[in-house]
């Protein structure tokens, strides 16, 4: 990657600052869809995996029993950073990392068997273009294997989410509910050939830390949490219990094939 956007520099200016927490993350260690996400990886063997915005790289750990090579891929270094030293402390060899941007692959077309992407689409600028690109790069069969939270399909609960996780994190674009990232898949080209639903449990104090919410954001957006109408609260599983907020958001896991010659 040369020349990173404006939303790339943002991201990297967010992520880099709090890379060390999401490598201890639990829930990125092994929740939002990771189990699913390999199931679907341990459908075939393969030469190359390219795993786009792996953060600290827990997914292109979960790729690597399945291919020869995983190439672990972020805008941040300091996630990348994160990434190669997990990677070495697992013992795992075939895992290298490289700075890309999702919407710009620096990968000749048809080379690549898989794609994956875990919890990092709602942060692309483009996610059509990016999409798109990981199509173009796929070998034809080759799939694309992702998870990312998924907003409700009602206008009030979709808005409300969307609207807290812009406010938690400014490098936020937005969480797309399941029907508009079918749409996306479609118009680019792919086919889904599996999809499952799962949801990653958050508390709202390690929520807000992760992302380095500002202090002036924190308690407006607990005050939201606590004042939910009775329709979010349900939407996303809100309860108190003390100090903590626990809640939860829809996660959608799927694998999409490209066939023929569709797309952009």
């Amino acid at each position: 990657m040369i020349s990173p956007s404006s939303s790339a520099r943002a991201a990297q200016e967010q992520f880099g600052r709090q890379a060390h927490l999401y490598a201890q993350s639990i829930a990125h260690l092994g929740g939002e869809g990771l189990e699913a996400l390999t199931q679907y990886l341990a459908l075939g063997s393969y030469a190359l995996v390219l795993d786009v915005g792996t953060g600290t790289g827990f997914t292109a750990f979960a790729a690597s029993p399945f291919t020869r090579h995983v190439l672990a891929t972020d805008v941040t270094p300091q996630m990348l950073a994160q990434a190669r030293r997990l990677a070495a402390e697992r013992g795992l060899s075939n895992v290298g990392v490289m700075a890309v941007e999702a919407e710009s692959l620096p990968f000749q077309d048809g080379s690549v068997d898989i794609v994956t992407c875990r919890q990092a689409a709602h942060h692309f600028h483009d996610l059509p273009l990016a999409v798109a690109e990981a199509w173009r790069v796929l070998k034809q069969g080759g799939a694309y294997i992702f998870t990312d939270p998924v907003a409700p399909e009602s206008d009030a609960e979709d808005q409300w989410m969307n609207n807290v996780e812009l406010r938690r994190d400014p490098t936020h674009f937005r969480d797309l509910r399941a029907s508009e990232w079918r749409e996306v898949l479609f118009r680019v080209g792919f086919t889904l050939t599996h999809t499952s639903m799962t949801k990653v449990y958050l508390e709202f104090n390690d929520w807000v830390t992760r992302a380095a919410t500002p202090a002036k954001n924190r308690e407006p957006l607990r005050r939201d949490f606590l004042a939910a109408k009775p329709s979010v609260a349900a939407a996303f599983g809100i309860r108190s219990d003390g100090d903590a907020i626990h809640f939860a958001w829809d996660v959608l896991v799927a694998r999409a094939v490209k066939e023929g010659n569709h797309g952009r």
